[in-house]
């Protein structure tokens, strides 16, 4: 991926890593997935409780083997793991590659053992990353292959696949996607860091940064994509009988 051999690619990185071994650290279980472009950034899952790691690779990127995690291939979209077989996966940058990122959320949902927790790592469409998004669309840049998230529809299809928010959404990065000169481009990332926590008055941040980092735990088998239902008009329903109240006889007493 280009944009992570830029200089502000970098820098993200570099703070996404703190938030991202915390988040690993609390995993644990039988079996976690790890599947993202970045190997190097796995290195949280030495600390992770989770018995058995495994790295999904994408055919270009394999595990390192200090890691300790065995690398099978494969496509988010169509995982070769059985249901409710994992107990923890995590998506770094890995949404953003695939040609449809609702279905492979499906699929890890699939995989994903009730009681499991899912991590996510993703650009956020609504922040300036995502207007330089819409620039590489008219003119080659690094982030012309980019497919950012919308993380209004991100939250909808968790809570369709059953699975819930454990806490809220964290939003990071928030300077400016461009290379500028160094004493403004300094100025601009001292506006981005402090002015969110100036306006909410706090450590707050609005849910305008480069990247969000969301986790999720699956409540119940959550639901299908297929479409919508079928009416009920139309459909021959089976007749239902009930019991017939009858009138009550009067009993009159003997002899």
């Amino acid at each position: 991926m280009e944009w992570s051999r830029t200089k502000f690619g970098e820098r993200l990185l570099a703070e996404e890593q703190p938030r991202l071994d915390e988040l690993v650290r609390r995993l644990h279980g039988d079996v976690l997935v790890w599947s993202g472009p970045f190997s190097e950034s796995a290195r949280g899952v030495k600390r992770c409780m989770a018995r058995r790691c495994l790295y999904l690779s994408n055919g270009q990127s394999k595990a390192r083997e200090e890691l300790g995690m065995a690398t099978f291939a494969g496509r988010l979209e169509a995982l070769p793991l059985p249901n409710n077989s994992v107990d923890a996966f995590v998506l770094h940058h890995s949404l953003e590659l695939t040609d449809d990122p609702r279905r492979a959320l499906r699929e890890v949902g699939r995989v994903v053992a009730p009681g499991g927790r899912i991590g996510i790592c993703a650009f956020n469409g609504f922040s300036a990353w995502g207007l330089r998004r819409l620039y590489g669309r008219f003119r080659a840049d690094v982030f012309s292959d980019v497919k950012f998230v919308n993380p209004l529809r991100l939250f909808d299809w968790l809570a369709l696949l059953g699975l819930e928010l454990d806490e809220p959404a964290e939003y990071l990065g928030f300077g400016a996607p461009l290379n500028l000169a160094q004493g403004f481009r300094a100025g601009i990332g001292r506006f981005g860091r402090g002015a969110p926590a100036a306006w909410l008055g706090g450590g707050a941040r609005p849910p305008l940064g480069a990247v969000l980092l969301a986790s999720a735990v699956k409540q119940t088998q959550g639901a299908s994509f297929a479409g919508p239902r079928r009416p009920l008009r139309g459909r021959k329903l089976a007749a239902a009988s009930y019991p017939r109240a009858s009138t009550p006889t009067t009993l009159r007493p003997h002899g």
